[in-house]
């Protein structure tokens, strides 16, 4: 037998992959199976002579047991599911942000909250971003904006306390339209001691923000709409935003020393 014929065996049924689940907690009797996995017992009889066929399962004083390889072919499995799972509650996020995870360490993913927009709440992932960051003043704030948003301003600015640490990246366009669009503001943040607004050599389209071990990253379509968020505040999540959000600043400079 092959290896595809193997995995289409064990996916031919809902009762294999539960029985095969079942095996993994503690061996059991076919009886005992069959009524854990709501199948009958002769189901129960030829999963287990199946997966004895191929090595995943032993029979031992009357009870079934999985094998290293039945462990194994559990634990992968179990993964390959979650990351189909995974991709399918992502599927919109990683439509416009395929780059930005391509480097995502595994399970990363997985941890993270979705939030994405829809026809009877399109603002949903902003409203996600401003939930997380509050309005309360802040100890460190690290974000990437690749648009110029009023809401985004203000909200920055709630968080602003006397011993908040901010710093901000855009790219030149962003820049430009900041300090157009809101001169006043600009000219407030850039005398500012404990904030800092540095520029990206390349365009920026995505967001990114790391406020307080929560770590967002946030998606934008053609006209500049977020369309998806995704956040979460588990220790791999925010090393990896972290390690999003260094890579872009390693390619900036600090606007006062921006070339003309």
């Amino acid at each position: 037998m092959s290896a595809r014929e193997d995995v289409a065996f064990l996916v031919g049924s809902q009762s294999r992959e539960a029985i095969l689940r079942a095996l993994a907690v503690e061996p059991h009797r076919p009886t005992e199976l069959a009524e854990r996995c709501d199948c009958a017992r002769e189901t129960a009889q030829r999963t287990l002579a199946g997966f004895c066929d191929r090595g995943w399962v032993k029979k031992a004083d009357g009870l079934y047991h999985l094998t290293p390889g039945g462990t194994m072919v559990h634990e992968q499995y179990e993964r390959f599911t979650e990351a189909v799972e995974c991709a399918d509650r992502m599927s919109e996020f990683l439509a416009d942000a395929a780059e930005i995870c391509e480097n995502a360490p595994p399970g990363v993913l997985g941890q993270m909250n979705i939030t994405t927009a829809a026809d009877n709440d399109p603002h949903a992932p902003l409203n996600r971003y401003l939930t997380i960051v509050g309005n309360e003043p802040v100890d460190r704030f690290r974000g990437v904006a690749p648009i110029v948003s009023r809401v985004f301003n203000e909200s920055a600015e709630a968080v602003l306390g006397e011993n908040t640490r901010m710093e901000l990246i855009v790219d030149r366009g962003v820049l430009e339209r900041s300090i157009d669009a809101y001169p006043d503001s600009f000219e407030r943040a850039r005398e500012l001691d404990q904030f800092e607004l540095r520029i990206a050599e390349e365009s920026l389209d995505f967001g990114l923000l790391v406020v307080d071990g929560h770590g967002i990253v946030s998606a934008y379509d053609e006209h500049n709409n977020m369309t998806a968020l995704v956040d979460g505040d588990a220790p791999e999540v925010v090393s990896w935003v972290e390690s999003l959000y260094e890579s872009v600043r390693s390619t900036s400079v600090p606007v006062g020393r921006l070339e003309p």
